[in-house]
């Protein structure tokens, strides 16, 4: 109920405003306070009446008892008139004004009983109305959910309301039609603390949470458009809130149906990984159903979730969530998704063609409160290749990082200074390897001893070598053609040294 429902009261009819205030104000109660120390007792929405009796008359004193009152937001006060005070006095009034509360006049003989009566009927009534226009939308709402449709849904809350009804997914984007907020309000509003209703852009968003966490809202408010305010916004509220349960049953059933099919793609991937892949017809065909190609090239990689081993039922939900997240992503960027999971680990299959950094920067996960970090090995052709694959991207889980994506060649220096002598291999065959493989490579090797010898001053390593300094600039310009590094470079420089001193413990 609103100040304004309030004056339309037989009751009220006689009330005369004496200073402008918010008549949209909500009431809560209607109250007779004819007491010292009002403030005391009223509380926010409170409908104040009284005689004045105790109010004082010092213009100062009536100042202050009016920002007093002003402090406690009620949602108007009435003074009886004229008895005590002939008309509501300005310096009381003036503070209630200033916060937008509106000040009334009512005749003395309108018994204040009758008011509070009539108050408190129009609100038990709206209080019923809502609970039985809730109870419709409800069972209306559950019709709808028996389509399988959030469309359904939305447009059963929109009908139901004569308001705008929007669901949003996850990450913020609508699932159904309608003048929604944009992304990121959404997904900021969805950030917040709590379960509860939250204000955005001028209705209500209630989260949908499913498995400990929040799969989207719905969004309900008033159409835009003169006169379109449609229903209570308390009824609003709990269709909302009804239309968020409904929601949320829906996409359980859809996850539970997409877990079902994403099992039998784990079966498959990790028969890929674990090197049991036959390529007999039945395999053949359920490759090409998940769309594998056993004569691709792919990548292995590897998300490592920041969930404590054994895991928790929240734990396998925030695995399942990253499976989910991670489909999505591959599925979006024209990939299979071809996907696997184990312990606190998702594993997956990604196309020499698609960009491990495209797929880290969809997911999203930069920073320290990521769900976790991603790394990934080596591409390499063929379906046998897939366990070598998932064998070498196994090594790099222990160098995985929070919020960070790490590539094969990022954790190969760490790696190799730990023991891992197939890192140390790989690193020493990296450098060296195009440089023995190339037309003058005695040459080339012991330019860049010398180099690494006289802590690559040209001038030096060309008196070591006895060659002519343009002879020497030819020889390092070869050396970076080869190996795709630039001598220039520091952590270049320190990767040869590095590497040449691997060589030399190898040989």
């Amino acid at each position: 109920m609103r100040v304004l429902d309030a004056l339309k009261l037989p009751s009220l009819a006689g009330a005369r405003e004496v200073l402008p205030g918010q008549q949209t104000r909500e009431v809560m109660l209607a109250h007779v306070v004819d007491v010292p120390e009002a403030p005391r007792w009223v509380t926010p929405g409170t409908f104040l009446l009284s005689t004045g009796l105790s109010w004082p008359r010092d213009p100062a004193v009536l100042r202050a008892l009016g920002e007093d009152l002003a402090a406690c937001d009620p949602a108007a006060v009435v003074l009886a008139v004229p008895h005590f005070f002939t008309a509501f006095p300005h310096d009381l009034a003036a503070p209630m004004a200033a916060r937008g509360i509106p000040t009334l006049e009512l005749p003395y003989e309108v018994p204040f009983a009758r008011v509070v009566q009539e108050v408190h009927a129009h609100i038990l009534r709206e209080q019923a109305d809502v609970l039985r226009r809730s109870e419709r939308i409800h069972r209306a709402l559950t019709r709808a959910a028996l389509s399988g449709s959030v469309t359904d849904v939305a447009q059963t809350l929109a009908d139901g309301l004569g308001w705008q009804a929007v669901v949003f997914g996850r990450d913020g984007q609508p699932l159904t039609r309608g003048n929604a907020p944009d992304v990121a309000a959404v997904t900021g509003a969805l950030a917040r603390p709590g379960n509860g209703p939250r204000d955005l852009s001028g209705g209500t968003l209630v989260p949908v949470t499913l498995r400990g966490g929040r799969e989207g809202g719905v969004w309900v408010a008033p159409h835009p458009a003169p006169g379109g305010l449609g229903a209570a916004p308390d009824l609003a509220v709990r269709a909302a809130e009804h239309a968020a349960t409904v929601v949320g049953l829906l996409l359980l059933a859809q996850h539970d149906a997409e877990v079902r099919e994403a099992r039998l793609g784990y079966a498959f991937v990790d028969t890929l990984l674990e090197g049991r892949f036959t390529g007999d017809p039945t395999a053949q065909e359920r490759a090409a159903r998940l769309g594998f190609d056993p004569e691709g090239a792919y990548a292995v990689g590897l998300l490592v979730l920041g969930d404590p081993l054994p895991l928790t039922a929240e734990g396998f939900a925030s695995r399942e969530r990253a499976a989910q997240e991670l489909r999505q992503v591959l599925v979006s960027l024209q990939a299979p998704p071809l996907v696997s999971v184990n312990l606190n680990t998702v594993w997956f299959l990604l196309p020499e063609k698609v960009s491990p950094g495209r797929v880290w920067a969809r997911l999203g996960w930069q920073g320290p409160h990521a769900p976790g970090g991603m790394v990934y090995g080596r591409v390499r052709r063929g379906a046998a290749a897939a366990a070598l694959g998932r064998a070498e991207t196994l090594t790099l889980a222990a160098h995985a990082r929070t919020g960070e994506l790490r590539s094969y060649a990022e954790v190969l220096v760490p790696r190799a200074l730990s023991g891992d002598r197939d890192a140390q291999a790989d690193l020493t065959d990296s450098l060296l390897g195009p440089l023995r493989a190339a037309r003058g490579a005695p040459g080339l090797l012991e330019t860049i001893r010398t180099l690494c010898a006289t802590g690559f001053s040209q001038v030096e390593t060309a008196a070591r070598l006895r060659v002519h300094a343009n002879t020497l600039r030819y020889r390092m310009e070869r050396i970076e053609a080869l190996t795709g590094r630039s001598l220039t470079d520091p952590e270049t420089r320190a990767l040869w040294w590095l590497a040449l001193q691997l060589a030399e413990l190898r040989e």
